[in-house]
């Protein structure tokens, strides 16, 4: 008698102690992806490379103008760029970018002689291309294949190059072909 008690106490401990084994509960991991005004990542999730996002042209200036009537040198300008209203917007995934930019040149021209200030409305500009991070600096390589020329590049702002060409109604019978390269600066 004693075994049998003994045989139904020991299954009773053993289904007792195998029966108390509670699964283990599913971790809930929180995604807490939370970035500062820096945009420093503070959590854990996906990270975005911080140089994707949309960036707004804030400064255009216009150096090295020339001026020229039927293709002949005709006179030089400068100028900035005013009523600017544009983006460019990097991605991830692909590495591309797409440009959006409407502005005003005004431009102090010496033609003929004389100085003359003007304002002439630039086309809207919209080109793409890809870009690529190295070392903390940026490249932008347009659908063409050219490289844009970099000056300076941080997270927060890009400065770059480029090339301004366009036409300057003098009076109603002459018309000059401007050509300045052009250094636009965008910020995120």
């Amino acid at each position: 008698m004693k075994k049998i008690i003994l045989i139904g106490v020991a299954c009773f401990l053993f289904s007792s102690f195998y029966g108390c084994k509670k699964p283990p509960l599913p971790v809930i991991e929180e995604n807490t992806s939370a970035t500062d005004s820096s945009g420093n990542n503070n959590g854990g999730g996906t990270q975005v490379n911080p140089w994707v996002g949309t960036w707004n042209y804030t400064k255009i200036d216009l150096t090295n103008g020339t001026l020229k009537y039927m293709g002949q040198d005709a006179g030089s300008f400068t100028g900035t760029g005013s009523k600017i209203s544009g983006d460019v917007i990097l991605t991830e995934n692909p590495k591309e970018y797409t440009t959006d930019l409407v502005f005003t040149a005004d431009i102090d021209a010496t033609f003929a002689g004389q100085n003359q200030a003007q304002s002439v409305p630039v086309d809207r500009i919209q080109t793409k291309g890809t870009w690529s991070e190295s070392n903390g600096t940026i490249t932008l390589t347009d659908d063409k294949g050219k490289d844009i020329q970099i000056i300076s590049s941080t997270t927060s702002k890009i400065v770059f190059t480029g090339n301004f060409t366009n036409q300057v109604e003098v009076n109603q019978f002459i018309t000059l072909d401007a050509n300045s390269d052009v250094i636009f600066t965008i910020t995120k």
